[in-house]
Parts: C-alpha cells; sequence; structure tokens
C-alpha cells in the first residue's frame, strides 16, 4: 500500500529538511524561518548539538529576535547559572547567543537579572569569542516589594526592580528535574528575580501544609507579576533525578525550546522528563491563574 502525502505535508517535510542543512557556521545571519509556515508557531524545537546555532534557529522560527528586541530597547535576560554539576544549569552557549542577538538587534541596554559570575561564562568554548559582549551585560541590586492581588499563597514579594521596567524579559532556563517541584523551567526560573527571604518563604510551607504544594502555589503566584516576552528552554543535557544541584541522572534530549509563553514551553519541556503538565502543580496552578496553556494538542509545535 502506497502512503500519500498531501501537498502542503511536503513541502513542510521538504523545509524541515532545508533548514536542518544550513550551515553550521559559528552565528547564522536572519533568515526569517518563521515566515515560511502559514499558521503561527506557537513552540520551536530545534535538535542537535550546535547550541548556539540552535538557539538561533529557534528564535527564528517563531518570527525573529526583531520581533522581540525592538532597536534602543532595555533587555533583561535570566539564565539559570548558579549551578556548578552537569545537567543543573543553562549551557553558556544558550545565553551568549541571546545575548549575541539582543546586540545585533540593537537593544540598548542588557541586564542579567541572575548576574551571572565569570566562572559561568568561562565554561563556554566561545567565551574568548564573545568576552566583550559580555562585558556589555549589566549587573543589579535592586529589589522592589510588590503586592500581587491574585496571589494564593504570595500576597507579596520582593522582586528584582529591573524585571519590572525593563522592556524586554527573556526567561533562559534548563529543564530539569527539582526535588520539590518534580520540574523546574520558566516558571521556576523566575525565583532568580526574587529576595533570598521571598526565596526561604516560598520554602517555608506556608501555615503547615503541604510544603510542595505550597512552593508549587507561590511560584504560578509570582509568575502574575511578569510574563516573559520570549522563552528559550536549554533541554539538550539535564538531570532527571536529584535536582535542582544534582549530581543526577543526566539525559541527553539535545533540544533547544522556544516560544512566547511560559506556561505552554514549561508543558511542552516536562514532557521531555516523562511528566504529564497537568500533574506538575506548579505548571497546573499557573494555567488555573489563566497565565498560559498546557494542553499540547492546542499548540502549533514546530520541531526540526
Amino acid at each position: 500500500m502506497k502512503n500519500h502525502i498531501s501537498r502542503r505535508e511536503f513541502i513542510n517535510r521538504s523545509i524541515a529538511v532545508g533548514i536542518g542543512a544550513v550551515s553550521t557556521s559559528i552565528y547564522l545571519p536572519s533568515t526569517s524561518f518563521g515566515k515560511i509556515f502559514d499558521t503561527a508557531i506557537d513552540i520551536s524545537v530545534i535538535d542537535g548539538t550546535e547550541y548556539f546555532n540552535n538557539t538561533i534557529k529557534a528564535v527564528e522560527l517563531l518570527g525573529g529576535i526583531d520581533k522581540f528586541v525592538p532597536k534602543g530597547s532595555v533587555v533583561g535576560i535570566i539564565a539559570n547559572s548558579p549551578w556548578e554539576r552537569p545537567g543543573t544549569y543553562t549551557n553558556p552557549d544558550i545565553t551568549l547567543s541571546v545575548l549575541k542577538m539582543c546586540i545585533d538587534a540593537g537593544a540598548k541596554e542588557i541586564y542579567s537579572i541572575e548576574n551571572a559570575q565569570p566562572k559561568y561564562w568561562k565554561r563556554s568554548n566561545l567565551f574568548e569569542k564573545f568576552e566583550k559582549e559580555i562585558d556589555q551585560l549589566k549587573s543589579i541590586s535592586d529589589k522592589s516589594t510588590i503586592k500581587i492581588d491574585k496571589g494564593k499563597a504570595a500576597k507579596q514579594v520582593d522582586i528584582s526592580k529591573t524585571l519590572l521596567d525593563c522592556d524586554v524579559l527573556i526567561n533562559i532556563p534548563i529543564a530539569k528535574n527539582h526535588r520539590g517541584t518534580n520540574f523546574t523551567g520558566n516558571l521556576k526560573n523566575l525565583m532568580g528575580a526574587t529576595s533570598r527571604s521571598t526565596n526561604r518563604f516560598f520554602h517555608s510551607g506556608g501555615d503547615g501544609g503541604d510544603a510542595d504544594e505550597f512552593l508549587s502555589q507561590c511560584i504560578a503566584d509570582v509568575n502574575l507579576i511578569r510574563r516573559p516576552n520570549l522563552c528559550i528552554v536549554d533541554a539538550t543535557e539535564f538531570v532527571t533525578t536529584n535536582g535542582p544541584a544534582g549530581p543526577g541522572k543526566i539525559s541527553k534530549a539535545q533540544k533547544i525550546v522556544a516560544g512566547t509563553n511560559c506556561v505552554s514551553v514549561d508543558a511542552y519541556s516536562s514532557t521531555l522528563l516523562g511528566l504529564n503538565p497537568a500533574d506538575v502543580l506548579m505548571i497546573k496552578f499557573a494555567h488555573e491563574h489563566g497565565i498560559g496553556e498546557i494542553d499540547l494538542k492546542k499548540l502549533n509545535i514546530k520541531e526540526i
């Protein structure tokens, strides 16, 4: 029996093959991958080990960095950088790719909201090539006290003023295991912008209830404050046990996942750890807040 495919399906398959064959030069120019598909893409997924280039491709499928970073804008980025063991921190090649794209888009200022340290950047083989770009990153120390009117567990938090004021917020977490929430991604990564006292409160368990459920609700609540304009998840190599600090069993999915909705991108990324998004409480709670969709069948996901 012959397997018949439609002309559109044939074209889409051909496009995927063509994009996959793009040159692996250290930095690719804008190619507007996102414009070649009829339907807007909710989540783009690029497979492979060329992390720097694949990050650019993932953003291009969404319409290109210029769609998110206007010339002269102030950008805040949050990369999961404090951890040190393999599979526990965002690969610096991915963060460097985002930094380079923002600079090329004409961003006026770029802030590292979690204040990534020099040792983080030096883990990349591209460190020397992009040392000047890294030097353009600004650090922050300011915090503002913000009330969360719709918060169920977290009613008030201390959070980065830069996160509140920047024109563009880009979240760059790693998808990995977390012993308290089972999964960490965009939603959990926003805790990198909160104060230590706020983080301690999140982990306190509230009034003696389920500590993990309380933490998950607090994370969902804090994401009501500000949603990222762009989410780029490192799902290349990550711990599936004993997170967030490791050491643990490492999965090598070799994927860069990008999208504009933190809940939807986390929902997809959680499946890479074998999880059902609806069973990850912070994702479920954030969905209940109306922050984003967790039903992957309702999303247009393009993987290359």
